[in-house]
């Protein structure tokens, strides 16, 4: 045995090909020279023709042929226990041989206090933990193919997290999978729980729900925050302030409909005597707006944000979201149309991050953010609308200031690709389930330590419920077989040939209903 060349982050070994028969991929081996010891994975092997030999003095026994091993180094090992860090590397001369299970789960084995247990390794069968400290106060980030255990892994999560007393977490669900968890309080935005427009902020309100985009309306825009002022002679353009919108869409009417005196008057004919009055302003030029106004307070859909609760529902809102009757809050958007899902979960993290910050640090109380389908509201795109880049700068200023106020996120996302990438560089850990796309795969390469990053290839290969946790939450990279929750979430693969095989009838008319 050989070990030909060792880079920082890889290692080559030369062997014959009677040594490490059973060698295969993903396969762990330690080298040690007596003074450093690495810890390597295998990513790649290759036998070579038994007429290229390298010298005889190279091996003990018949040469049948030469093998080399390819390597990753994980880590090292100091005093029979595994670290990332690597102090100093080996010479050339080394002693190389297989990790067994009971060695492994000595060297990771360690204290499991503030930590959870989320499954097993794949490979050695012992139980994986994760570090709760580490996992939640930096940024987490969950990535992988639909149908690739997402869902499953986050429940597991929240599960654990769910046996803490004083845990608060709020899971932004778009599709209510966590709907009917018991340990969490489900908060369905729609009729059972109103979410009234002026929460927006005028703002957003605007752009997000009105959808009048701010650079291409100046005179629409102009006038609507004249009529705001009017109705809400209080209001801040960016926090929640109450006001009627009925009575919002009053005076937007007078203004479309106003015609001003000249300070003349008639002399001769019919209107003789009467003042002389020219268009205002506005006329004519908001007719489109005070429709726009009218049919999103018509369509059913939208009743949800026009129940005209007070100023004192803010304080309702928030304790239902950040209050301590249940350890996790789930948002369930599902019954809402998705152009508004969005806005609520830009407006109620906006919220959650400016009381946040006016906590006594002394009494603060963490909260982690999980953002499902994250990539959907949080997404890498330089054309986004004035409104869409500030609900993403919320994001991004929790991503790059929320630890010092006890927020932080966990965003789950198909395609990491597609994800802010401010976020991303800001996430300390990595849940990595099974990846096909290699922009995905290079977004997540770029983002982990050398030798991090070669591990990733194999993902591909994974099935559900596999992943691969990479960060200082985990001693180390090794693929986890993760342990299914108790209470799975409501996340299902459709079997849509057993599905077609069987006659059903379908009520048309009651979807249109729904929808209408």
């Amino acid at each position: 045995m050989r070990l030909v060349k060792i880079l920082a982050d890889s290692v080559q070994i030369r062997t014959d090909l009677s040594e490490f028969q059973d060698i295969r991929i993903n396969d762990f081996l330690s080298a040690s020279d007596g003074t450093a010891s690495l810890v390597m994975m295998v990513t790649g092997l290759t036998d070579t023709d038994s007429t290229e030999r390298i010298g005889e003095e190279d091996f003990l026994g018949e040469l049948t042929g030469v093998k080399t091993i390819d390597c990753t180094i994980i880590g090292s090992l100091k005093e029979g226990r595994f670290v990332k860090a690597i102090d100093v590397y080996p010479t050339t001369c080394v002693e190389i041989s297989r990790i067994r299970a009971e060695e492994f789960e000595q060297m990771i084995v360690g204290d499991t206090a503030g930590s959870f247990q989320i499954g097993a390794y794949a490979a050695y069968g012992c139980e994986a933990w994760v570090n709760g400290n580490r996992f939640f106060q930096r940024h987490a980030c969950i990535v992988g193919n639909t149908g690739s255990g997402k869902s499953e892994t986050v429940a597991k999560i929240l599960e654990e997290t769910a046996k803490l007393p004083g845990a608060n977490v709020v899971v932004f669900d778009i599709h209510g999978e966590y709907s009917k968890l018991s340990y969490a309080s489900n908060i369905k935005v729609g009729e059972d729980f109103h979410f009234p427009v002026w929460l927006f902020g005028f703002n957003d309100m605007v752009t997000n729900i009105l959808k009048i985009r701010e650079e291409s309306a100046t005179t629409v825009m102009t006038a609507l925050r004249k009529a705001y002022y009017m109705v809400c002679p209080e209001g801040k353009e960016n926090k929640p302030s109450y006001f009627s919108y009925q009575r919002l869409i009053q005076v937007l009417e007078d203004m479309d409909s106003q015609m001003v005196s000249t300070g003349e008057y008639y002399k001769i004919g019919d209107k003789a005597g009467m003042p002389k009055t020219v268009k205002g302003e506005y006329n004519g030029k908001l007719t489109g707006t005070v429709n726009l106004l009218k049919d999103r307070l018509m369509d059913s859909r939208y009743s949800f944000l026009f129940h005209g609760e007070p100023q004192s529902y803010l304080y309702e809102v928030m304790e239902a979201v950040l209050g301590a009757e249940k350890p996790v809050k789930n948002i369930d958007l599902s019954g809402i149309p998705h152009d508004v899902a969005l806005p609520v979960i830009g407006a109620i993290t906006r919220l959650v991050f400016d009381l946040q910050r006016q906590q006594d640090m002394d009494r603060i109380r963490p909260v982690v953010l999980v953002c499902d389908e994250a990539h959907v509201y949080i997404p890498d795109n330089f054309q986004l609308s004035a409104s869409q880049r500030r609900m993403v700068e919320v994001f991004e200023d929790i991503a790059k200031e929320g630890r010092k106020f006890g927020i932080t996120l966990f965003p789950a996302t198909q395609r990491p690709s597609e994800l802010n990438k401010t976020i991303v560089a800001q996430c300390a850990n990595f849940i990595i389930g099974k990846l096909n796309n290699e922009n995905d795969k290079a977004l997540v390469k770029g983002m982990l330590p050398d030798g991090d990053d070669q591990i990733i290839d194999s993902v591909t290969m994974f099935c559900p419920g596999e992943v691969l946790i990479i960060g200082d939450a985990v001693p180390i990279p090794l693929k986890i077989k993760v342990e299914l929750a108790r209470e799975r979430p409501i996340s299902r693969t459709i079997d849509f040939w057993d599905t077609w095989s069987q006659k059903t009838d379908y009520d048309i008319s009651e979807m249109v209903d729904r929808y209408l």
